[in-house]
């Protein structure tokens, strides 16, 4: 192949590769998300997750909070609502955080515990019912995917692999450890959808009662008016919310 050609290809997937990457910045979609404790019938959280132009906005409805992932910049920005506060932290410092704490989880004397850093898992997908199943003696994900376009799950999982280490930087007393679930994620982005519901069981030591926990997220590709407005609200926020560190924002949190 001369040289001229091979060029001509080379700028051929250079192309194929930025039209992809622009589609999956462009791709517009909601999910709506609610988090049931064991047994109950009303959910302990609930919100909606927008993205929109490149940039993720999750609402949290109680208390009233918005994180924004913006991934060209490498930042989430934080909106508390009702104290009118505005943080940043960046992608680099998720990281780093996260990197650490799993060094020490390594350490840990509790094997099940230990196992958190580095999970594993049974894995099994029945294709018939569109169930995902990862299972583990410390934990076990029995998932209800639904089917999504390429750039949506791709989308998806970035996020979402980028939120489960955030959550576990604000607050890491009260989150588990954001490994587990980025396996998960990235076995459903695998099987090329999104999840519907997802089911957790968990148990680090056998002589405690399990943790079981359940999700609901409802896709929609298409946006309306209400979101419009919510994020052009939040746009405002974002102007006018007073700038504080981290630290400050996460004490009030």
């Amino acid at each position: 192949m001369s040289v001229y050609r091979v060029s001509l290809a080379v700028a051929a997937a250079l192309f194929a590769s930025m039209f992809l990457a622009a589609t999956v910045r462009a791709t517009d979609f909601r999910l709506e998300n609610a988090v049931f404790a064991d047994g109950q019938s009303q959910p302990q959280s609930q919100g909606v997750t927008i993205f929109h132009e490149g940039l993720v906005f999750d609402f949290l409805n109680d208390p009233a909070e918005i994180i924004v992932f913006d991934k060209a910049h490498r930042r989430f920005i934080l909106l508390d609502v009702g104290r009118r506060l505005r943080s940043e932290i960046s992608i680099d410092d998720v990281k780093t955080f996260v990197a650490r704490a799993k060094h020490s989880l390594r350490g840990h004397a509790n094997p099940s515990v230990k196992w958190l850093a580095d999970p594993s898992f049974e894995e099994s997908f029945d294709r018939e019912t569109a169930e995902l199943t990862l299972k583990s003696t410390p934990i076990t994900y029995r998932v209800q995917l639904q089917a999504a376009a390429a750039d949506v799950a791709i989308q998806y999982h970035e996020f979402s692999d980028c939120y489960a280490q955030l959550n576990h930087v604000l607050s890491p007393a009260k989150s588990w450890p954001p490994f587990p679930r980025m396996m998960l994620n990235d076995a459903i982005e695998r099987h090329q959808g999104v999840a519907k519901e997802v089911h957790l069981t968990a148990v680090l030591n056998p002589r405690d009662v399990p943790t079981k926990i359940a999700s609901r997220h409802q896709l929609s590709v298409q946006l309306d008016a209400g979101d419009m407005k919510r994020l052009a609200q939040t746009r405002e926020y974002m102007a006018k919310f007073r700038m504080v560190s981290l630290r400050e924002y996460a004490q009030g949190r």
